[in-house]
């Protein structure tokens, strides 16, 4: 995710320096899983998948803000052990109180501009099912905020088996400028669904939801999504359109993906559109009237910056790319989509921030979607590689120089915020030790930049990029961790990387 603007103190420095927005969004050794490389959209879901599967039916209500959805989930255990009960994450709960509500002190004055009014999600029914049969499982909330569904299985799940759940349910949508909430002009519906949480090596991963920092961690699956809302409406979402059907006052969107980590979207009246091609990938703008010039403007951004990556770290594998003006403090990234600022798109507002946002999103396809990490113990693995990806935009698109005295910024940037306390120079640690977006910031973007700046003087350009396209190439559709990098960086490069990855993550200085 891109930083909170007002928030980050530390990186307004390197936005005034090089008049752009560096952007974004308990440990645990995460077990990889093996899934085949995806193709454009699915057919149909086959009956014994290797991942997991999510056909959601989804009627979208603008008018009362609410969401009514049927949802299948076929799960499969890609673990060794036995599962006695599945878990998944409601992150929409943590909007339901403002206790729980996931903002610091003023931030969620920002968020709730228009007053707070409680975002949910309440269930009708969950059930197992096997062909005709209904059964009723033993379930329960619990977490902070509710935030965790617990399904005790009557059988425990064998590993390479799997299992389907029904859920219905409804989705209060809460009057909130973030990645879930509405406005004037959008409905965000960003972590909207009960999603299913990652089992590794340490067990399930079912941390609350975090203000500070992407708190979110998940397996690639298949997605089918279906939703109708007034015909008035555009939808921009994760996946590829397969189709769009009219219906009386209604029309209906039919999205399929295969092997994406999430699955997000934004419904709008006032959406207009503009596309292009980057390689074999469709990218599209979609932005507000009156803001056409900058709407195309993103749109070319998106482009550059797929081209530009697929060169540099390995080919984006989805069919569509989706860079999309909403009401958010900076921007957010989704697997084949990105929230951008709406802000960023009046004409009278720096062009920079527009860029650098659409491009750090952007990298986050690489970091994050394709080659994904847990967001919540190990956040430099997507934050420092899209900070430092802008870089790599800024010596493809402008220039050597341009790249040269960015990457000379941040290594400035995060020395001061060490001298000055703003961080304490640990990188590698989990978001309930960070105090706020300063000390995050610094941490997990400008450090976790640096620290791939310094590999990178000390292999050398080629073996760089070799390093990184070698990771991309390995850990496409998985989790990685921290541990799996360093083998990358020492087995490319046939150099020892113990020390200097310890005096950047974990050592205080």
């Amino acid at each position: 995710m891109n930083q909170r603007v007002k928030k980050l103190s530390t990186y307004i420095l390197i936005i005034t320096v090089l008049a752009s927005v560096a952007g974004g969004c308990f440990l645990r050794q995460r077990a990889e899983q093996t899934v085949p490389a995806p193709a454009n959209v699915p057919a149909e879901i086959e009956k014994k998948p290797d991942r997991s599967q999510y056909v959601i039916d989804a009627v979208l209500d603008p008018e009362n803000k609410v969401l009514t959805a049927e949802q299948k989930v076929t799960y499969v255990n890609n673990d060794d052990v036995e599962l006695g009960e599945l878990y998944f994450h409601i992150y929409t709960n943590a909007f339901k109180r403002k206790e729980t509500a996931p903002f610091l002190f003023d931030d969620f004055f920002r968020a709730y501009s228009r007053g707070f009014q409680p975002g949910y999600t309440e269930f009708t029914s969950v059930e197992l099912s096997s062909g005709q049969s209904r059964k009723a499982p033993e379930y329960s909330l619990q977490g902070e905020g509710e935030t965790i569904l617990k399904i005790k299985l009557p059988e425990s799940l064998q590993p390479e088996s799997s299992i389907t759940l029904e859920f219905k349910y409804k989705v209060v949508i809460p009057p909130a400028g973030e990645r879930f909430g509405y406005g004037e002009t959008y409905i965000n519906m960003g972590n909207w669904y009960p999603v299913a949480a990652v089992y590794d090596a340490e067990g399930w991963n079912l941390d609350k939801y975090f203000s500070v920092g992407d708190p979110f961690y998940s397996d690639t699956s298949d997605y089918k999504v279906n939703i109708k809302a007034p015909k008035e409406y555009t939808i921009a979402a994760s996946g590829p359109l397969a189709e769009e059907k009219l219906e009386g006052d209604y029309k209906s969107w039919k999205f399929g993906a295969e092997n994406m980590r999430d699955f997000a979207f934004i419904a709008s009246d006032r959406f207009k559109t503009a596309e292009d091609k980057a390689g074999e990938t469709l990218v599209k703008s979609y932005y507000y009237q009156g803001h056409e010039k900058k709407g195309k403007e993103a749109l070319e951004y998106g482009k550059s910056s797929i081209e530009i990556f697929n060169d540099s770290f390995g080919k984006y594998p989805y069919p569509t790319f989706s860079v999309v003006e909403t009401e958010f403090p900076s921007g957010m990234e989704y697997p084949g989509l990105v929230y951008i600022n709406k802000t960023y798109y009046d004409n009278s507002y720096d062009e920079e921030n527009l860029l650098y946002t659409t491009v750090h999103e952007t990298a986050h396809q690489w970091w994050y979607g394709v080659v994904g990490n847990d967001q919540i113990d190990e956040a430099w693995l997507d934050e420092g590689f899209a900070t430092y990806s802008e870089g790599v935009f800024r010596e493809k698109e402008f220039g050597a120089v341009s790249g040269k005295h960015y990457y000379e910024n941040l290594e400035e940037s995060s020395k001061e915020d060490i001298e000055a306390g703003v961080y304490d120079g640990v990188i590698l640690k989990p978001l309930s030790r960070y105090t706020n977006w300063d000390d995050y910031g610094s941490a997990v973007y400008t450090g976790g930049a640096v620290l791939l700046s310094e590999i990178r003087k000390q292999v050398g350009d080629k073996d760089f990029f070799k390093i990184m396209q070698t990771y991309y190439t390995e850990y496409s559709f998985k989790n990685a961790t921290t541990g799996d990098f360093l083998r990358v960086c020492e087995q490319v490069s046939g150099k020892e990387f113990d020390d200097t990855f310890n005096k950047y993550l974990s050592s205080v200085k």
